[in-house]
Order: C-alpha cells, then sequence, then structure tokens
C-alpha cells in the first residue's frame, strides 16, 4: 500500500484530493503553526497501529489535516517543513528561541 492510500484510509478520499488541490493553503498553515503541525507530525510517527492513528487524525481541524497530507505528500509543503526545521537548528544553535518559544532537542 502506498503512503497515499494509507493517508486516504486515515482521512478519506476526498480529504486528501482536497488537501493536495489546496497545497498553498497547506504550506501557508505550516508556516503559520510550525510548532502545532511539528508536535503532530511527532506523534503521528509514534502512532503504530492503524486504529491508533484512525483516532488520532479524527481530532484534527480541516487545517491540520491538509497540512499533515501535504507535508507527507506534497514537495513543496515537505520543503516548507524542512525549512522550517532548518530554522529551528540554526536558532537552536544560536541559542534563540525554537518553534514558538519552545527549544527543540534532538
Amino acid at each position: 500500500m502506498s503512503l497515499k492510500q494509507e493517508l486516504e484510509a486515515l482521512f478519506g478520499e476526498e480529504t486528501v484530493r482536497m488537501a493536495m488541490i489546496q497545497e498553498i493553503l497547506a504550506q501557508r498553515y505550516i508556516q503559520q503553526n510550525p510548532a502545532k503541525v511539528r508536535e503532530n507530525l511527532q506523534r503521528f510517527e509514534k502512532l503504530k497501529t492503524f486504529d491508533k492513528q484512525k483516532a488520532f487524525v479524527a481530532s484534527f481541524t480541516p487545517e491540520m489535516s491538509r497540512a499533515i497530507i501535504c507535508a507527507l505528500l506534497c514537495n513543496s509543503a515537505s520543503k516548507v517543513v524542512a525549512d522550517l526545521g532548518a530554522h529551528a537548528v540554526l536558532d537552536k544553535r544560536m541559542g534563540r528561541a525554537v518553534l514558538g518559544g519552545k527549544i527543540i532537542s534532538r
């Protein structure tokens, strides 16, 4: 099963299709809410069963669903996440607050 098919099973085909069409909105949401997106991606990654993942994503807002889907499937949204991560690492090295005042750790 491909990643897209797995996301369709979790979020629904229509949600995944619409998220990919609205990729620019996902990029904007990721840029405006980097800590939330990062935290949800990390929590999602740790869930090992489909049922736990499904229950977790059921609580997402439409904006968060779009951001997570695009972060995992769309190159430009993935680049936004990667850029945020690179900036966070640089900020951490310079002793500045990272992602909404939280210092990230490896």
